[in-house]
């Protein structure tokens, strides 16, 4: 942007036609300025009685603003899902047309972003809503050292990172195995401090598989006063299963249907994959030596992290 003339030379340009007689021809020659700026010098002296500049730039004004910017921010907050397309059009039926930028501004201006978690229906349920709200009720009440949270989850020698960089227009290719892969089934117990009794198993998980990994692999970690939480899948179930927590001096609870959220190894296995698709193993052996590894690299601090972001933590 152009920086303006001084006021000192304005005054002198204007002093010089004004009281020493020049013309304004004569007055642009004698200071080195274009004549059209001295006649626009000495029409703002007239008008205005000053020849300082005017305001530089101009202010845009909003695209959106006034009643549609208050119904637009209620839109937005009202917990309906809605894209920018789909916010352009309701704009327009009230009258408004707006343009794709004006939406995407307007949305971080209110700090919001692009994201969406998918959740069940089914917390909606009234049943399902009451067992819910009693766990959040009562969470905070429990120490997180006595905690321990069991889950599996797949693991397979066809994972691949899901994205990556490539020149514009260009396609990124990957190769991975189509046809042909293996899946395994891995287990594991997530505490406030750290991750254990890791199993993993070829193929899915049954009642009589997860009773063995129970009395083989978690029982002996298990200690008087914890408590062992599992969500509501029927292989979790099992009598003998309760009866091996129970005699090792822990308490069973299962968490409420469809709260995956408030199960924090979740998060843990989410990290997993991210890093076994990373390591891209192509064989069992190649994928349970990744598994390991990661397992020696997941630290205290993130096992707790994954507590408080769950609602288990002591504040």
């Amino acid at each position: 942007m152009a920086v303006p003339y001084s006021m000192d030379l304005r005054e002198r340009v204007v002093r010089a036609v004004k009281e020493e007689g020049f013309s304004r021809n004569q007055a642009a020659l004698r200071f080195g300025i274009a004549v059209s700026t001295a006649v626009l010098w000495l029409q703002r002296d007239k008008a205005n009685g000053s020849v300082a500049p005017g305001k530089m730039g101009g202010h845009k004004p909003r695209a959106i603003s006034g009643e549609h910017h208050d119904w637009l921010v209620g839109r937005c907050r009202d917990g309906s899902a809605f894209t920018i397309a789909k916010l352009i059009k309701e704009l327009a039926e009230r009258g408004l047309k707006v343009d794709h930028h004006s939406v995407w501004n307007f949305l971080h201006e209110q700090k919001l972003s692009f994201k969406k978690t998918l959740v069940a229906s089914e917390r909606s349920r009234p049943d399902v809503a009451r067992r819910r709200q009693q766990w959040i009720k009562y969470r905070p009440l429990i120490t997180p050292e006595r905690l321990v949270f069991i889950d599996e989850t797949w693991t397979k020698t066809n994972m691949a990172p899901l994205r990556g960089w490539s020149k514009c227009g260009e396609r990124l290719e990957a190769v991975v195995p189509h046809g042909h892969w293996k899946t395994q089934t891995f287990i594991a117990a997530l505490r406030h401090d750290r991750v254990e009794a890791p199993w993993v198993l070829d193929g899915p998980i049954n009642g009589e598989s997860f009773r063995t990994y129970v009395e083989t692999q978690l029982v002996p970690t298990l200690k008087p006063g914890d408590i062992v939480v599992m969500d509501n899948l029927g292989s979790h179930k099992g009598k003998q299963v309760r009866q091996a927590i129970r005699e090792a001096g822990a308490k069973l609870l299962f968490l409420p249907k469809y709260s995956p959220d408030l199960n924090p190894i979740e998060q843990f296995f989410a990290k997993l994959k991210h890093w076994l698709r990373q390591a891209a193993a192509r064989s069992l052996d190649e994928l349970t030596h990744a598994i390991q590894h990661i397992l020696q690299q997941t630290k205290p601090c993130e096992c707790a992290n994954f507590f408080a972001n769950a609602g288990y933590d002591r504040t």
